[in-house]
Protein backbone atom coordinates (compact mmCIF):
# COMPACT_ATOMS: atom_id res chain seq x y z
CA UNK A 1 0.00 0.00 0.00
CA UNK A 2 1.35 3.42 -0.99
CA UNK A 3 2.31 5.97 1.70
CA UNK A 4 -0.62 8.24 2.50
CA UNK A 5 -3.24 5.76 1.29
CA UNK A 6 -6.35 5.76 3.49
CA UNK A 7 -7.06 2.92 5.89
CA UNK A 8 -10.48 1.61 4.87
CA UNK A 9 -10.90 -2.13 4.94
CA UNK A 10 -8.32 -3.50 7.44
CA UNK A 11 -9.77 -4.09 10.88
CA UNK A 12 -7.98 -4.64 14.15
CA UNK A 13 -10.03 -7.79 14.71
CA UNK A 14 -13.26 -9.46 13.79
CA UNK A 15 -16.50 -9.79 15.68
CA UNK A 16 -16.73 -12.06 18.73
CA UNK A 17 -20.03 -12.41 20.52
CA UNK A 18 -20.33 -11.36 24.18
CA UNK A 19 -19.33 -13.98 26.71
CA UNK A 20 -22.70 -15.67 26.97
CA UNK A 21 -24.16 -19.05 26.08
CA UNK A 22 -25.07 -19.61 22.46
CA UNK A 23 -27.74 -22.24 21.68
CA UNK A 24 -26.79 -24.88 19.14
CA UNK A 25 -29.22 -24.67 16.23
CA UNK A 26 -28.66 -24.76 12.50
CA UNK A 27 -27.69 -21.29 11.35
CA UNK A 28 -29.58 -21.63 8.05
CA UNK A 29 -32.82 -22.55 9.82
CA UNK A 30 -32.48 -19.63 12.20
CA UNK A 31 -31.72 -17.11 9.44
CA UNK A 32 -34.56 -18.39 7.24
CA UNK A 33 -36.93 -17.62 10.09
CA UNK A 34 -35.99 -13.95 10.23
CA UNK A 35 -35.02 -12.99 6.67
CA UNK A 36 -35.89 -13.92 3.09
CA UNK A 37 -33.60 -16.57 1.58
CA UNK A 38 -32.81 -16.33 -2.14
CA UNK A 39 -31.94 -19.27 -4.36
CA UNK A 40 -28.42 -19.19 -5.74
CA UNK A 41 -29.68 -19.38 -9.34
CA UNK A 42 -31.80 -16.26 -8.80
CA UNK A 43 -28.77 -14.33 -7.56
CA UNK A 44 -26.67 -15.68 -10.43
CA UNK A 45 -29.19 -14.44 -13.00
CA UNK A 46 -29.53 -11.07 -11.22
CA UNK A 47 -25.77 -10.45 -11.55
CA UNK A 48 -25.46 -11.90 -15.07
CA UNK A 49 -23.43 -14.83 -13.74
CA UNK A 50 -21.34 -12.58 -11.46
CA UNK A 51 -20.18 -10.48 -14.40
CA UNK A 52 -17.21 -8.17 -13.83
CA UNK A 53 -19.27 -5.41 -15.43
CA UNK A 54 -21.71 -5.70 -12.51
CA UNK A 55 -19.04 -5.58 -9.80
CA UNK A 56 -19.26 -2.53 -7.54
CA UNK A 57 -16.27 -3.27 -5.33
CA UNK A 58 -14.11 -6.01 -3.83
CA UNK A 59 -12.25 -6.88 -0.65
CA UNK A 60 -10.07 -9.60 0.85
CA UNK A 61 -12.91 -12.07 1.30
CA UNK A 62 -15.34 -11.32 -1.50
CA UNK A 63 -16.98 -8.67 -3.65
CA UNK A 64 -20.15 -6.60 -4.06
CA UNK A 65 -22.23 -6.85 -7.25
CA UNK A 66 -25.10 -4.86 -8.68
CA UNK A 67 -28.07 -7.09 -9.37
CA UNK A 68 -31.49 -6.79 -10.95
CA UNK A 69 -34.09 -9.13 -9.52
CA UNK A 70 -36.87 -10.76 -11.53
CA UNK A 71 -39.34 -7.98 -10.66
CA UNK A 72 -36.90 -5.30 -11.84
CA UNK A 73 -35.71 -4.27 -8.36
CA UNK A 74 -32.06 -3.19 -8.37
CA UNK A 75 -30.04 -4.50 -5.43
CA UNK A 76 -26.48 -4.77 -4.14
CA UNK A 77 -25.34 -8.34 -3.49
CA UNK A 78 -22.40 -8.85 -1.15
CA UNK A 79 -20.57 -12.13 -1.73
CA UNK A 80 -18.48 -13.57 1.12
CA UNK A 81 -15.95 -16.30 0.26
CA UNK A 82 -15.56 -18.56 3.31
CA UNK A 83 -12.76 -20.38 1.48
CA UNK A 84 -10.69 -17.20 1.43
CA UNK A 85 -11.47 -16.71 5.11
CA UNK A 86 -10.22 -20.19 5.94
CA UNK A 87 -7.03 -19.67 3.96
CA UNK A 88 -6.40 -16.56 6.05
CA UNK A 89 -6.88 -18.50 9.29
CA UNK A 90 -10.34 -17.06 9.97
CA UNK A 91 -13.51 -18.97 10.90
CA UNK A 92 -17.00 -18.72 9.42
CA UNK A 93 -18.24 -16.72 12.44
CA UNK A 94 -15.64 -14.07 11.75
CA UNK A 95 -17.21 -13.17 8.42
CA UNK A 96 -19.90 -11.36 10.38
CA UNK A 97 -22.52 -12.89 8.06
CA UNK A 98 -24.79 -14.24 10.78
CA UNK A 99 -24.59 -11.08 12.89
CA UNK A 100 -25.39 -8.87 9.93
CA UNK A 101 -28.50 -10.84 8.96
CA UNK A 102 -29.76 -10.93 12.55
CA UNK A 103 -29.17 -7.28 13.34
CA UNK A 104 -30.35 -5.78 10.05
CA UNK A 105 -33.48 -7.94 10.22
CA UNK A 106 -34.12 -6.71 13.76
CA UNK A 107 -33.43 -2.99 13.37
CA UNK A 108 -35.47 -1.06 10.79
CA UNK A 109 -34.86 2.65 10.32
CA UNK A 110 -34.78 5.03 7.31
CA UNK A 111 -31.08 5.68 8.02
CA UNK A 112 -29.98 2.05 8.32
CA UNK A 113 -29.35 0.23 5.06
CA UNK A 114 -32.12 -2.29 4.30
CA UNK A 115 -31.24 -5.97 4.12
CA UNK A 116 -33.64 -7.58 1.64
CA UNK A 117 -32.45 -11.16 2.06
CA UNK A 118 -29.57 -13.62 1.98
CA UNK A 119 -28.36 -16.76 0.25
CA UNK A 120 -25.68 -19.47 0.34
CA UNK A 121 -23.98 -21.77 -2.15
CA UNK A 122 -21.03 -24.04 -1.43
CA UNK A 123 -18.41 -21.94 0.39
CA UNK A 124 -20.09 -18.63 -0.50
CA UNK A 125 -22.55 -16.57 1.53
CA UNK A 126 -24.61 -13.73 0.03
CA UNK A 127 -26.25 -10.65 1.52
CA UNK A 128 -28.85 -8.82 -0.61
CA UNK A 129 -29.26 -5.11 0.17
CA UNK A 130 -31.12 -2.16 -1.28
CA UNK A 131 -28.90 -0.50 -3.89
CA UNK A 132 -27.30 2.75 -2.73
CA UNK A 133 -26.21 4.52 -5.91
CA UNK A 134 -24.68 7.65 -4.36
CA UNK A 135 -21.46 6.02 -3.16
CA UNK A 136 -20.22 6.57 0.39
CA UNK A 137 -19.16 9.61 2.39
CA UNK A 138 -15.47 8.72 2.25
CA UNK A 139 -15.60 8.43 -1.54
CA UNK A 140 -17.39 11.79 -1.81
CA UNK A 141 -14.74 13.44 0.37
CA UNK A 142 -11.99 11.88 -1.73
CA UNK A 143 -13.50 13.15 -4.98
CA UNK A 144 -13.92 16.65 -3.54
CA UNK A 145 -10.15 16.77 -2.83
CA UNK A 146 -9.07 15.83 -6.36
CA UNK A 147 -6.79 18.42 -7.93
CA UNK A 148 -8.02 17.58 -11.41
CA UNK A 149 -11.78 17.79 -11.92
CA UNK A 150 -12.89 17.78 -8.27
CA UNK A 151 -16.51 16.82 -7.58
CA UNK A 152 -17.96 19.27 -5.03
CA UNK A 153 -19.31 17.84 -1.77
CA UNK A 154 -21.04 20.93 -0.42
CA UNK A 155 -21.58 21.80 3.23
CA UNK A 156 -25.33 21.21 3.29
CA UNK A 157 -24.94 17.70 1.86
CA UNK A 158 -22.12 16.93 4.31
CA UNK A 159 -24.07 18.02 7.39
CA UNK A 160 -27.23 16.27 6.15
CA UNK A 161 -25.26 13.03 5.74
CA UNK A 162 -23.93 13.38 9.30
CA UNK A 163 -27.44 13.94 10.64
CA UNK A 164 -28.82 10.93 8.76
CA UNK A 165 -26.04 8.62 9.97
CA UNK A 166 -26.33 9.85 13.57
CA UNK A 167 -30.11 9.26 13.44
CA UNK A 168 -29.61 5.64 12.41
CA UNK A 169 -26.99 5.07 15.11
CA UNK A 170 -29.17 6.75 17.74
CA UNK A 171 -31.96 4.33 16.84
CA UNK A 172 -29.63 1.37 17.42
CA UNK A 173 -28.41 2.69 20.77
CA UNK A 174 -31.88 3.51 22.06
CA UNK A 175 -33.40 0.16 21.10
CA UNK A 176 -33.94 -2.76 23.44
CA UNK A 177 -31.63 -4.55 23.37
CA UNK A 178 -29.09 -1.85 22.61
CA UNK A 179 -26.98 -2.49 19.51
CA UNK A 180 -23.35 -1.53 18.86
CA UNK A 181 -22.06 -1.06 15.31
CA UNK A 182 -18.33 -1.35 16.18
CA UNK A 183 -17.03 -0.13 12.81
CA UNK A 184 -18.30 3.43 12.38
CA UNK A 185 -16.37 5.23 9.64
CA UNK A 186 -17.01 7.45 6.63
CA UNK A 187 -16.78 4.51 4.21
CA UNK A 188 -19.67 2.79 6.00
CA UNK A 189 -22.03 5.73 5.52
CA UNK A 190 -23.71 5.08 2.17
CA UNK A 191 -25.68 7.58 0.09
CA UNK A 192 -28.68 7.00 -2.13
CA UNK A 193 -29.26 8.91 -5.36
CA UNK A 194 -30.96 11.74 -3.46
CA UNK A 195 -28.11 12.14 -0.94
CA UNK A 196 -29.89 10.45 1.98
CA UNK A 197 -27.30 8.67 4.14
CA UNK A 198 -27.64 5.23 5.73
CA UNK A 199 -25.31 3.29 8.01
CA UNK A 200 -24.05 0.03 6.49
CA UNK A 201 -21.71 -2.92 7.16
CA UNK A 202 -22.99 -4.53 10.35
CA UNK A 203 -20.64 -7.51 10.19
CA UNK A 204 -18.95 -6.50 13.46
CA UNK A 205 -22.09 -5.41 15.28
CA UNK A 206 -23.31 -6.93 18.53
CA UNK A 207 -26.15 -6.41 20.98
CA UNK A 208 -26.25 -6.18 24.76
CA UNK A 209 -28.22 -8.83 26.61
CA UNK A 210 -27.98 -7.36 30.10
CA UNK A 211 -30.22 -4.94 31.97
CA UNK A 212 -29.42 -1.75 33.82
CA UNK A 213 -25.77 -0.73 33.65
CA UNK A 214 -24.81 -4.06 32.02
CA UNK A 215 -27.21 -3.26 29.19
CA UNK A 216 -25.21 -0.16 28.28
CA UNK A 217 -21.97 -2.00 27.50
CA UNK A 218 -20.63 -5.24 26.08
CA UNK A 219 -17.32 -6.90 26.93
CA UNK A 220 -15.75 -8.51 23.85
CA UNK A 221 -12.85 -10.90 23.51
CA UNK A 222 -11.45 -9.36 20.34
CA UNK A 223 -11.15 -5.65 19.57
CA UNK A 224 -12.65 -4.66 16.22
CA UNK A 225 -12.88 -1.54 14.14
CA UNK A 226 -10.79 0.50 11.71
CA UNK A 227 -7.57 2.24 12.82
CA UNK A 228 -8.02 5.95 13.40
CA UNK A 229 -11.71 5.64 14.20
CA UNK A 230 -11.63 3.19 17.13
CA UNK A 231 -11.93 4.69 20.63
CA UNK A 232 -8.63 4.32 22.57
CA UNK A 233 -10.46 3.43 25.79
CA UNK A 234 -12.37 0.67 24.01
CA UNK A 235 -9.13 -0.54 22.38
CA UNK A 236 -7.52 -0.74 25.82
CA UNK A 237 -10.37 -2.33 27.81
CA UNK A 238 -12.35 -4.31 25.24
CA UNK A 239 -15.58 -2.76 26.54
CA UNK A 240 -17.99 -1.40 23.95
CA UNK A 241 -20.22 1.48 25.07
CA UNK A 242 -22.33 4.11 23.38
CA UNK A 243 -19.58 6.60 24.23
CA UNK A 244 -16.95 4.51 22.41
CA UNK A 245 -19.22 4.58 19.36
CA UNK A 246 -19.67 8.35 19.71
CA UNK A 247 -15.86 8.70 19.63
CA UNK A 248 -15.77 6.97 16.23
CA UNK A 249 -18.56 9.20 14.96
CA UNK A 250 -16.72 12.26 16.25
CA UNK A 251 -13.78 11.27 14.06
CA UNK A 252 -16.19 11.13 11.12
CA UNK A 253 -17.42 14.65 11.97
CA UNK A 254 -13.87 16.03 11.94
CA UNK A 255 -13.14 14.14 8.71
CA UNK A 256 -16.27 15.56 7.04
CA UNK A 257 -15.33 19.08 8.17
CA UNK A 258 -11.69 18.96 7.07
CA UNK A 259 -11.52 16.11 4.50
CA UNK A 260 -8.52 14.84 6.51
CA UNK A 261 -8.68 11.03 7.00
CA UNK A 262 -8.19 9.70 10.56
CA UNK A 263 -5.61 7.13 9.37
CA UNK A 264 -3.43 6.52 6.32
CA UNK A 265 -0.84 3.94 5.35
CA UNK A 266 2.74 5.07 6.04
CA UNK A 267 5.55 2.46 6.11
CA UNK A 268 7.80 4.89 8.00
CA UNK A 269 5.46 4.96 11.02
CA UNK A 270 5.13 2.31 13.75
CA UNK A 271 2.72 -0.33 12.53
CA UNK A 272 2.79 1.25 9.07
CA UNK A 273 -0.03 3.66 9.94
CA UNK A 274 -0.10 7.44 10.31
CA UNK A 275 -2.89 9.35 12.08
CA UNK A 276 -3.31 12.72 10.28
CA UNK A 277 -6.23 14.03 12.36
CA UNK A 278 -4.36 13.41 15.61
CA UNK A 279 -1.14 14.86 14.17
CA UNK A 280 -2.60 17.94 12.47
CA UNK A 281 -5.60 18.88 14.59
CA UNK A 282 -4.45 17.72 18.05
CA UNK A 283 -8.07 17.25 19.15
CA UNK A 284 -7.11 16.66 22.79
CA UNK A 285 -5.15 19.89 23.17
CA UNK A 286 -6.12 23.52 23.72
CA UNK A 287 -7.00 25.41 20.55
CA UNK A 288 -8.36 22.29 18.78
CA UNK A 289 -11.52 24.03 17.56
CA UNK A 290 -9.52 26.86 15.99
CA UNK A 291 -7.21 24.37 14.28
CA UNK A 292 -10.22 22.50 12.87
CA UNK A 293 -11.70 25.75 11.54
CA UNK A 294 -8.40 26.63 9.87
CA UNK A 295 -8.25 23.16 8.29
CA UNK A 296 -11.90 23.16 7.10
CA UNK A 297 -12.25 21.99 3.50
CA UNK A 298 -12.93 25.22 1.57
CA UNK A 299 -14.44 23.35 -1.38
CA UNK A 300 -17.53 22.73 0.79
CA UNK A 301 -18.40 26.48 0.74
CA UNK A 302 -19.04 26.54 4.50
CA UNK A 303 -21.24 29.40 5.78
CA UNK A 304 -19.52 31.69 8.27
CA UNK A 305 -19.72 30.23 11.78
CA UNK A 306 -20.68 26.68 10.81
CA UNK A 307 -17.12 25.22 10.83
CA UNK A 308 -16.66 26.42 14.41
CA UNK A 309 -19.99 24.96 15.54
CA UNK A 310 -19.32 21.63 13.83
CA UNK A 311 -15.74 21.47 15.13
CA UNK A 312 -16.96 22.07 18.69
CA UNK A 313 -19.34 19.12 18.42
CA UNK A 314 -16.67 16.87 16.92
CA UNK A 315 -14.11 17.75 19.61
CA UNK A 316 -16.63 16.94 22.34
CA UNK A 317 -17.21 13.52 20.77
CA UNK A 318 -13.51 12.57 20.65
CA UNK A 319 -12.57 13.43 24.24
CA UNK A 320 -9.98 10.69 24.74
CA UNK A 321 -9.65 10.80 28.52
CA UNK A 322 -13.23 10.95 29.81
CA UNK A 323 -15.93 8.89 28.10
CA UNK A 324 -18.70 10.32 30.26
CA UNK A 325 -18.05 13.83 28.95
CA UNK A 326 -18.94 12.78 25.41
CA UNK A 327 -22.52 13.42 24.23
CA UNK A 328 -24.94 10.56 23.62
CA UNK A 329 -26.14 9.96 20.08
CA UNK A 330 -29.53 11.54 20.74
CA UNK A 331 -27.71 14.75 21.70
CA UNK A 332 -25.54 14.53 18.57
CA UNK A 333 -28.70 14.22 16.45
CA UNK A 334 -30.28 17.26 18.10
CA UNK A 335 -27.10 19.30 17.70
CA UNK A 336 -26.80 18.50 13.99
CA UNK A 337 -30.48 19.21 13.42
CA UNK A 338 -30.08 22.60 15.12
CA UNK A 339 -27.13 23.38 12.85
CA UNK A 340 -29.24 22.75 9.75
CA UNK A 341 -31.92 25.04 11.19
CA UNK A 342 -29.35 27.70 12.09
CA UNK A 343 -27.71 27.49 8.66
CA UNK A 344 -30.60 26.62 6.30
CA UNK A 345 -30.04 25.46 2.76
CA UNK A 346 -30.03 28.45 0.40
CA UNK A 347 -32.90 28.71 -2.06
CA UNK A 348 -32.25 27.75 -5.65
CA UNK A 349 -30.27 30.37 -7.52
CA UNK A 350 -28.67 31.97 -4.45
CA UNK A 351 -25.92 29.43 -3.81
CA UNK A 352 -24.24 26.43 -5.39
CA UNK A 353 -25.71 24.31 -2.61
CA UNK A 354 -29.10 23.26 -3.95
CA UNK A 355 -30.55 20.58 -1.69
CA UNK A 356 -32.70 17.84 -3.12
CA UNK A 357 -36.20 17.98 -1.72
CA UNK A 358 -39.71 16.76 -2.44
CA UNK A 359 -40.14 19.54 -5.03
CA UNK A 360 -37.59 19.09 -7.79
CA UNK A 361 -35.42 21.95 -9.03
CA UNK A 362 -35.96 23.00 -12.64
CA UNK A 363 -33.54 25.40 -14.28
CA UNK A 364 -34.69 28.33 -16.39
CA UNK A 365 -32.76 26.88 -19.31
CA UNK A 366 -34.73 23.65 -19.09
CA UNK A 367 -38.02 25.53 -18.91
CA UNK A 368 -37.26 27.66 -21.95
CA UNK A 369 -36.28 24.97 -24.42
CA UNK A 370 -38.93 24.73 -27.08
CA UNK A 371 -37.91 22.13 -29.62
CA UNK A 372 -36.91 18.51 -29.67
CA UNK A 373 -37.40 16.15 -26.71
CA UNK A 374 -38.25 18.24 -23.66
CA UNK A 375 -36.34 17.88 -20.39
CA UNK A 376 -38.06 16.80 -17.18
CA UNK A 377 -40.41 19.45 -15.87
CA UNK A 378 -43.11 19.57 -13.19
CA UNK A 379 -46.48 18.11 -14.09
CA UNK A 380 -49.58 20.25 -13.42
CA UNK A 381 -50.92 17.67 -10.96
CA UNK A 382 -49.58 15.52 -8.14
CA UNK A 383 -50.37 12.36 -6.22
CA UNK A 384 -51.68 13.00 -2.72
CA UNK A 385 -51.15 10.38 0.00
CA UNK A 386 -54.54 9.15 1.22
CA UNK A 387 -53.52 6.15 3.34
CA UNK A 388 -50.46 4.00 4.00
CA UNK A 389 -50.18 0.83 6.04
CA UNK A 390 -48.96 1.61 9.57
CA UNK A 391 -48.80 5.38 9.02
CA UNK A 392 -50.93 8.23 10.35
CA UNK A 393 -51.04 10.53 7.34
CA UNK A 394 -52.01 13.49 9.53
CA UNK A 395 -48.66 13.22 11.33
CA UNK A 396 -46.78 14.15 8.15
CA UNK A 397 -46.15 17.77 7.20
CA UNK A 398 -48.12 18.86 4.14
CA UNK A 399 -45.14 18.85 1.77
CA UNK A 400 -44.46 15.17 2.56
CA UNK A 401 -47.96 14.09 1.61
CA UNK A 402 -47.52 14.85 -2.09
CA UNK A 403 -45.65 13.03 -4.83
CA UNK A 404 -44.82 15.67 -7.43
CA UNK A 405 -44.41 14.24 -10.91
CA UNK A 406 -41.76 15.20 -13.46
CA UNK A 407 -42.92 15.02 -17.07
CA UNK A 408 -41.05 14.62 -20.34
CA UNK A 409 -42.01 14.31 -23.99
CA UNK A 410 -41.80 15.92 -27.40
CA UNK A 411 -42.39 19.68 -27.43
CA UNK A 412 -46.07 20.31 -28.11
CA UNK A 413 -46.82 16.59 -27.96
CA UNK A 414 -48.04 14.15 -25.36
CA UNK A 415 -46.26 14.25 -21.98
CA UNK A 416 -45.42 11.29 -19.74
CA UNK A 417 -44.56 11.07 -16.03
CA UNK A 418 -43.24 7.84 -14.41
CA UNK A 419 -44.05 6.60 -10.90
CA UNK A 420 -42.14 3.89 -9.05
CA UNK A 421 -39.32 3.15 -6.63
CA UNK A 422 -36.72 4.03 -9.26
CA UNK A 423 -38.10 7.57 -9.42
CA UNK A 424 -39.52 8.35 -5.95
CA UNK A 425 -37.71 5.81 -3.75
CA UNK A 426 -37.14 8.04 -0.72
CA UNK A 427 -40.75 9.19 -0.63
CA UNK A 428 -42.13 5.65 -0.81
CA UNK A 429 -39.72 4.55 1.92
CA UNK A 430 -40.83 7.41 4.17
CA UNK A 431 -44.48 6.39 3.69
CA UNK A 432 -43.96 2.64 4.15
CA UNK A 433 -42.10 1.58 7.28
CA UNK A 434 -42.24 -2.09 6.26
CA UNK A 435 -39.52 -2.73 3.61
CA UNK A 436 -41.39 -5.82 2.39
CA UNK A 437 -44.37 -3.65 1.44
CA UNK A 438 -42.07 -1.11 -0.18
CA UNK A 439 -40.61 -3.89 -2.32
CA UNK A 440 -44.15 -4.58 -3.62
CA UNK A 441 -43.91 -1.32 -5.56
CA UNK A 442 -42.16 -1.94 -8.87
CA UNK A 443 -39.24 0.18 -10.02
CA UNK A 444 -41.54 1.54 -12.72
CA UNK A 445 -45.04 0.93 -11.39
CA UNK A 446 -47.08 3.05 -13.79
CA UNK A 447 -46.94 6.01 -16.16
CA UNK A 448 -49.31 8.94 -16.44
CA UNK A 449 -49.64 10.58 -19.85
CA UNK A 450 -51.63 13.56 -21.06
CA UNK A 451 -51.88 16.15 -23.79
CA UNK A 452 -50.76 19.69 -22.92
CA UNK A 453 -53.49 21.36 -20.94
CA UNK A 454 -53.77 18.87 -19.22
CA UNK A 455 -56.45 16.85 -20.99
CA UNK A 456 -57.04 13.27 -22.03
CA UNK A 457 -55.13 11.91 -19.03
CA UNK A 458 -54.34 8.21 -19.04
CA UNK A 459 -52.66 5.78 -16.64
CA UNK A 460 -50.74 2.71 -17.87
CA UNK A 461 -49.52 -0.06 -15.56
CA UNK A 462 -45.85 -0.85 -16.21
CA UNK A 463 -44.66 -3.06 -13.34
CA UNK A 464 -44.90 -6.76 -12.55
CA UNK A 465 -46.92 -5.91 -9.45
CA UNK A 466 -50.50 -4.83 -10.24
CA UNK A 467 -52.11 -1.54 -9.26
CA UNK A 468 -55.73 -0.48 -8.89
CA UNK A 469 -57.56 2.55 -10.27
CA UNK A 470 -60.78 3.35 -8.43
CA UNK A 471 -61.01 -0.31 -7.43
CA UNK A 472 -60.27 -1.76 -10.89
CA UNK A 473 -57.15 -3.95 -11.09
CA UNK A 474 -54.62 -2.97 -13.76
CA UNK A 475 -52.03 -5.57 -14.78
CA UNK A 476 -48.88 -4.74 -16.71
CA UNK A 477 -49.76 -3.05 -20.02
CA UNK A 478 -53.34 -2.17 -19.04
CA UNK A 479 -54.44 1.46 -19.54
CA UNK A 480 -57.42 3.48 -18.32
CA UNK A 481 -58.62 7.05 -18.58
CA UNK A 482 -57.67 9.14 -15.57
CA UNK A 483 -59.50 12.02 -13.92
CA UNK A 484 -58.54 14.37 -11.12
CA UNK A 485 -59.80 12.78 -7.91
CA UNK A 486 -59.10 9.23 -9.11
CA UNK A 487 -57.48 6.91 -6.57
CA UNK A 488 -54.54 4.64 -7.34
CA UNK A 489 -53.96 1.72 -4.99
CA UNK A 490 -51.08 -0.69 -4.40
CA UNK A 491 -52.45 -4.13 -3.41
CA UNK A 492 -51.01 -7.17 -1.71
CA UNK A 493 -52.49 -10.57 -0.93
CA UNK A 494 -53.87 -10.96 2.59
CA UNK A 495 -55.54 -14.26 3.55
CA UNK A 496 -56.38 -14.90 -0.08
CA UNK A 497 -57.84 -11.44 -0.73
CA UNK A 498 -56.25 -8.29 -2.09
CA UNK A 499 -55.75 -5.47 0.41
CA UNK A 500 -54.41 -2.00 -0.37
CA UNK A 501 -51.32 -1.01 1.61
CA UNK A 502 -50.98 2.38 -0.11
CA UNK A 503 -53.57 4.72 -1.65
CA UNK A 504 -52.85 7.87 -3.65
CA UNK A 505 -55.24 10.44 -5.11
CA UNK A 506 -54.69 12.47 -8.27
CA UNK A 507 -55.19 16.16 -7.73
CA UNK A 508 -54.09 19.46 -9.14
CA UNK A 509 -50.54 20.28 -8.08
CA UNK A 510 -50.47 22.00 -4.70
CA UNK A 511 -48.10 24.66 -6.01
CA UNK A 512 -50.53 25.64 -8.79
CA UNK A 513 -53.48 25.84 -6.39
CA UNK A 514 -51.49 28.01 -4.02
CA UNK A 515 -50.33 30.31 -6.78
CA UNK A 516 -53.81 30.63 -8.25
CA UNK A 517 -55.07 31.68 -4.82
CA UNK A 518 -52.75 34.70 -4.80
CA UNK A 519 -54.62 37.98 -4.42
CA UNK A 520 -52.68 39.67 -7.21
CA UNK A 521 -49.95 38.72 -9.67
CA UNK A 522 -46.40 39.72 -8.83
CA UNK A 523 -45.87 41.29 -12.25
CA UNK A 524 -48.03 42.16 -15.26
CA UNK A 525 -46.60 42.74 -18.74
CA UNK A 526 -49.09 44.27 -21.21
CA UNK A 527 -47.85 43.63 -24.75
CA UNK A 528 -50.71 45.44 -26.52
CA UNK A 529 -51.38 45.51 -30.26
CA UNK A 530 -48.19 47.44 -31.01
CA UNK A 531 -46.01 44.59 -29.70
CA UNK A 532 -47.73 41.61 -31.27
CA UNK A 533 -49.50 43.24 -34.22
CA UNK A 534 -52.80 41.45 -33.64
CA UNK A 535 -54.72 40.55 -30.52
CA UNK A 536 -53.53 42.41 -27.40
CA UNK A 537 -52.06 40.01 -24.84
CA UNK A 538 -51.26 40.28 -21.16
CA UNK A 539 -48.57 38.20 -19.45
CA UNK A 540 -49.35 37.77 -15.77
CA UNK A 541 -46.67 36.28 -13.51
CA UNK A 542 -47.18 35.08 -9.94
CA UNK A 543 -44.30 34.03 -7.72
CA UNK A 544 -44.28 32.61 -4.21
CA UNK A 545 -40.90 32.73 -2.48
CA UNK A 546 -39.52 29.30 -1.72
CA UNK A 547 -42.21 27.51 -3.75
CA UNK A 548 -42.25 28.55 -7.39
CA UNK A 549 -44.26 30.53 -9.84
CA UNK A 550 -46.88 30.55 -12.55
CA UNK A 551 -47.10 32.61 -15.73
CA UNK A 552 -50.21 33.01 -17.84
CA UNK A 553 -50.41 34.58 -21.32
CA UNK A 554 -53.96 35.85 -21.65
CA UNK A 555 -55.82 37.63 -24.48
CA UNK A 556 -57.41 40.89 -23.35
CA UNK A 557 -60.39 40.14 -25.56
CA UNK A 558 -62.78 37.22 -25.42
CA UNK A 559 -61.49 34.58 -27.90
CA UNK A 560 -65.10 33.70 -28.77
CA UNK A 561 -65.81 37.30 -29.84
CA UNK A 562 -62.42 38.18 -31.31
CA UNK A 563 -61.09 35.53 -33.77
CA UNK A 564 -57.60 37.05 -33.59
CA UNK A 565 -57.22 35.79 -30.02
CA UNK A 566 -56.28 32.32 -28.91
CA UNK A 567 -57.03 30.46 -25.71
CA UNK A 568 -55.29 30.98 -22.37
CA UNK A 569 -51.75 29.62 -22.33
CA UNK A 570 -49.98 29.04 -19.02
CA UNK A 571 -47.00 27.32 -17.49
CA UNK A 572 -45.58 27.08 -14.01
CA UNK A 573 -42.40 26.07 -12.23
CA UNK A 574 -41.16 24.97 -8.83
CA UNK A 575 -37.98 25.90 -7.04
Amino acid sequence: MAPGAPILAPRVGMVMVPESHRPTIRVSDMLSGISLRYDYEELKVATRDWSKSRQLGSGSYGAVFKGEMEDGTEVAIKMIDLGALGAAGQTEDMAGFEEEVKNLSKFRHPNLVTLIGWGKHEQFRYLVYELMTGGDVYDRLLKSRKRDHPVPFLWCDRVSALLDAASGLSHMHNSKPKAFHRDIKAANILLDRHGTAKMADFGLSCTSSGKGQRGHQVKVKTISGTPGYACPIYARTGTVTEFSEVYSFGMVILEVLTSIPPATADPSKPGGIAYPIEAQLLPGSAGAVERCVQAADRTAAWPKGLPEDLASLGIRCVNASDEESRPRFVEVVRSLRLLLEKYPRPQAGTSPCHGSGYLENVSSQEMSQGSGPSPSRPAPFSLELVAADGLQVESLPQQRRHLHLMASGEAGGRLTAPVGRQYQQDLFESWLQNPELCSCISRLSFEVSWAPGPSDMQITAKGNNPITLNGHILARGDSMALDLGSEVGFPYSQTGELALFLRLRFRRAAAVEYLNAAVAPTAVLDFGEERLGSCPWVLRCSFVEGLGGEAALQPRSDPKKDPRCGELTSFFWWL
